[in-house]
């Protein structure tokens, strides 16, 4: 299992070198074979739960005191939906996914997690988004599929339609992995933290994040799909080191600052609460240990991530 000395040479490596590593399109942008929506159903007990987590508190430091009505965009297995239900207390949460597969096992696990009267999921394509009326929602998410799409132009769209359908209180949050600058260091990285993967039986699931790691975006890319014709305040956020998530927080018309509360503390956050003994007894006390861990050193990379400021532009 990967620990912290495992990662900062790979830290040392992404700042000492210049970007040469270009982008390579996933192979499908939709992900419905059986084993890989049966892998993915399973991430709430492998390393990306943290990035939930991360997204959970986020959400939970920059959102006004309102958390009614949420979408969840490209939502897959509805982990996240679930997320926003359960741990931030949205009312109704509106899950959307290609993926007819994925969508049915969401349902599922909304049912299980006795919340089906919370959530609904449908499928559907994020970039027609035109069922969705103007300024209704209090929340619209993009986590974790930003790089699913087949290039720039459309997640900028995605994003301007996140925009128009979310309340002027309301809050855009897109969350994704960041490209790193080599190829090198990208396998040293997808080898690194995917190893569990594989231990485990998640060899889907391992390529799955290999590919994504060659399709995401860079920072300076992504920033490049902020509207230029928005209300908002814009945030993109970029933790510092090793910056292999980034979010862009479209904030309440008329703040222009991104947090308003502190943080979770690192052992009372709510997803670790409850999955952190779930952890000991369905993977190994050891992995939840080591977990709990990185979860407090991502906590503090969040914590300390550059932000960088787009002022409406009307």
């Amino acid at each position: 299992m990967a620990g912290l000395f495992d990662f900062l040479p790979l830290v040392v490596a992404q700042q000492g070198m210049f970007q040469t590593l270009g982008r390579t399109p996933e192979p499908s942008q939709i992900t419905d074979g059986s084993g890989n929506v049966a892998q993915y159903d399973r991430v709430m007990t492998t390393k990306l739960a943290l990035g939930y987590a991360a997204g959970v508190e986020i959400l939970h430091r920059a959102r006004g005191e309102t958390a009614d009505s949420a979408v969840d965009l490209a939502c897959g297995p509805g982990h996240y939906s679930l997320c926003l239900a359960k741990y931030l207390g949205y009312k109704q949460v509106t899950g959307v996914d290609l993926s007819a597969p994925m969508v049915k096992v969401a349902a599922g696990n909304a049912t299980r997690a006795n919340l089906s009267g919370n959530l609904r999921f449908q499928v559907g394509d994020i970039t027609q988004l035109d069922s969705f009326p103007a300024g209704q929602l209090d929340l619209a998410s993009f986590t974790g599929a930003a790089h699913h799409m087949p290039d720039l132009d459309t997640v900028a769209a995605i994003v301007c339609e996140m925009d128009r359908i979310t309340k002027p209180t309301g809050l855009v949050m897109l969350m994704d992995l960041a490209r790193l600058r080599t190829a090198k260091l990208t396998e040293r990285y997808v080898n690194t933290l995917g190893q569990d993967y594989k231990d485990r039986g998640l060899g889907e699931f391992f390529d799955d994040f290999r590919n994504s790691m060659y399709a995401v975006w860079t920072p300076k890319e992504l920033r490049g799909v902020i509207p230029t014709d928005s209300a908002r305040w814009w945030c993109h956020l970029v933790p510092r080191g090793l910056p292999t998530i980034q979010v862009i927080l479209g904030l309440p018309i008329g703040r222009d600052r991104p947090f308003l509360r502190r943080g979770f503390a690192a052992d009372q956050h709510p997803l670790i609460q409850e999955w952190y003994p779930r952890w000991r007894e369905e993977v190994s006390p050891n992995w939840a240990d080591q977990t709990l861990h990185e979860w407090k050193l991502a906590r503090m990379t969040i914590m300390t991530a550059s932000k960088f400021y787009v002022p409406p532009s009307r």
